[in-house]
């Protein structure tokens, strides 16, 4: 698989995670809102309101997310600092990109990769 396919597919996993993170956090966010209606006189307790905020499924799309994102990052660093084509200011420019915009650098890089020949 070459580099460009890897961070294809790295991308697309991470942003899958992140559809998925919103999904639940929202989920998570809804449950907490039922939670505190169906007790009108009572204030649930802090555990009930952590155990609903930090479902379980919400801290497994977080990890997803958090970790793909930081690979496609260093995949994309790694293709642009490797490459001789690209000139030595252009290449700074990529990497602050990645390490600031990340997702927005990464669509860019997926666009221009190819005819740049910023990967193999």
């Amino acid at each position: 698989m070459t580099k460009y396919k890897t961070f294809l597919t790295v991308f697309i996993i991470s942003v899958i995670a992140m559809i998925a993170l919103i999904i639940c956090y929202f989920n998570a966010i809804f449950n907490l809102i039922s939670l505190m209606h169906d007790l009108p006189g009572e204030e649930p307790s802090p555990i009930s309101i952590l155990n609903t905020i930090f479902d379980p499924s919400v801290i497994l799309s977080l990890i997803t997310f958090g970790l793909s994102s930081l690979f496609y990052r260093i995949i994309g660093i790694v293709c642009v600092a490797k490459n001789k084509v690209v000139s030595d200011g252009e290449k700074a420019l990529w990497i602050i990109g990645f390490v600031l915009m990340g997702f927005i650098t990464a669509i860019v890089f997926l666009v221009m990769a190819k005819g740049k020949n910023f990967v193999e």
